[in-house]
């Protein structure tokens, strides 16, 4: 985290909703794909993106350390995510993504979302996080609140499930057979 950044965010913790706003500005695009490679709406993940960063103000009190402030906000992004599933019903192993709409367009085309429906919830987040936001894999065990070594081991193996379903995506495409004639 920059100087500027724990200065900002300790602005924020002192009332001063100006910091808070360049805090939101900063993080809302990371935020925002996070929480749609969990809710696989755009409608859905900017809801819970407004609703957790509502409540990361509403509580920026009971953050302790400045530096924590963006694993601080992507674990209440995260909870937030989660809790509106759990509200409408919807269960992370359903791997069926609706249409998308214009702001989706841009971010995930219909066949990525196919590519990435044989992934499981956490596989799709460490992917999204990795290869969408380029965060590293300390970054990202830090938002995910695992170990290095774990996140690594779970990119290579949704890393290999990719290439395995491009594979078989290609070889059904292509008609190519691996039996011997």
């Amino acid at each position: 985290m920059s100087n500027n950044e724990w200065k900002l965010v300790e602005l924020a913790k002192n009332g001063d909703a100006k910091a808070f706003a360049l805090l939101y500005q900063k993080y809302y695009t990371d935020l925002y794909r996070f929480a749609f490679c969990l809710m696989k709406s755009s409608h859905a993940a900017e809801d819970a993106v407004s609703s957790a960063v509502l409540k990361a103000y509403e509580n920026l009190g009971r953050l302790h350390k400045n530096d924590s402030f963006k694993s601080w906000i992507f674990q209440i992004t995260a909870n937030e995510c989660r809790n509106q599933l759990k509200k409408l019903s919807i269960y992370l192993e359903d791997t069926s993504y609706p249409e998308p709409c214009a702001a989706e367009e841009g971010y995930l085309t219909p066949e990525l979302r196919e590519m990435l429906s044989p992934l499981s919830e956490e596989e799709r987040l460490v992917i999204t996080l990795s290869v969408f936001t380029g965060y590293n894999s300390r970054e990202i065990a830090s938002l995910l609140h695992k170990k290095e070594g774990t996140v690594r081991s779970i990119k290579s193996r949704s890393l290999a499930k990719l290439r395995e379903y491009i594979n078989s995506t290609e070889n059904k495409k292509g008609g190519i057979s691996h039996e011997r004639q």
